[in-house]
């Protein structure tokens, strides 16, 4: 199969898969006070953007596929062996985030997803590992739990009694 048909496929799936959630995103319960968002309201916004950005590249990958004959394949490269490995590392670490959440809660695990996914990308400065994901779980925190009013996960146990000191 040709990198063109694949992006058509890949395309084609995330603009399907995100058509779906926007359906069920509409399926939320609403808040009965007209001054809060809801549940629903974020995950609309983001689907939304991804059926747009999902739909170009569709159109995109149709027009470009018309205009190239199918490339000779060529093997990988050392540099594109380490890239897709990273990759792969990086799918597997957002995988293990996205499970894991629900148990550890979402301050915690967010933290420390996006400092294992600073290292995958080789970020070196340790001020940037420590701060910024920092910053980033500070601003999410605050869009997300007091100014959106959605819940977070807090997680169980020991992560529960960590995330009630919060929220």
């Amino acid at each position: 199969m040709s990198a063109n048909k694949g992006d058509i496929i890949v395309s084609g799936a995330v603009l399907g898969s995100a058509g779906f959630l926007f359906y069920v995103a509409t399926t939320f319960p609403r808040f009965e006070h007209a001054d809060k968002l809801g549940p629903a309201f974020w995950p609309k916004i983001v689907l939304l953007m991804v059926i747009v950005l999902s739909g170009v590249s569709v159109v995109k990958s149709v027009l470009k596929a018309k205009r190239q004959k199918s490339p000779k394949t060529q093997p990988m490269v050392a540099g594109e062996q380490e890239s897709f490995k990273r990759l792969a590392l990086a799918i597997f670490v957002s995988l293990v985030y996205g499970f894991s959440v629900p148990y550890t809660g979402f301050l915690l695990s967010i933290f420390i997803f996006q400092i294992v996914f600073l290292l995958i990308l080789k970020v070196k400065k340790i001020w940037i590992l420590f701060l910024f994901p920092l910053a980033l779980t500070v601003v999410i925190y605050i869009i997300f739990i007091e100014i959106l009013y959605i819940p977070l996960p807090r997680g169980q146990g020991i992560f529960l009694t960590f995330s009630r000191f919060f929220y």
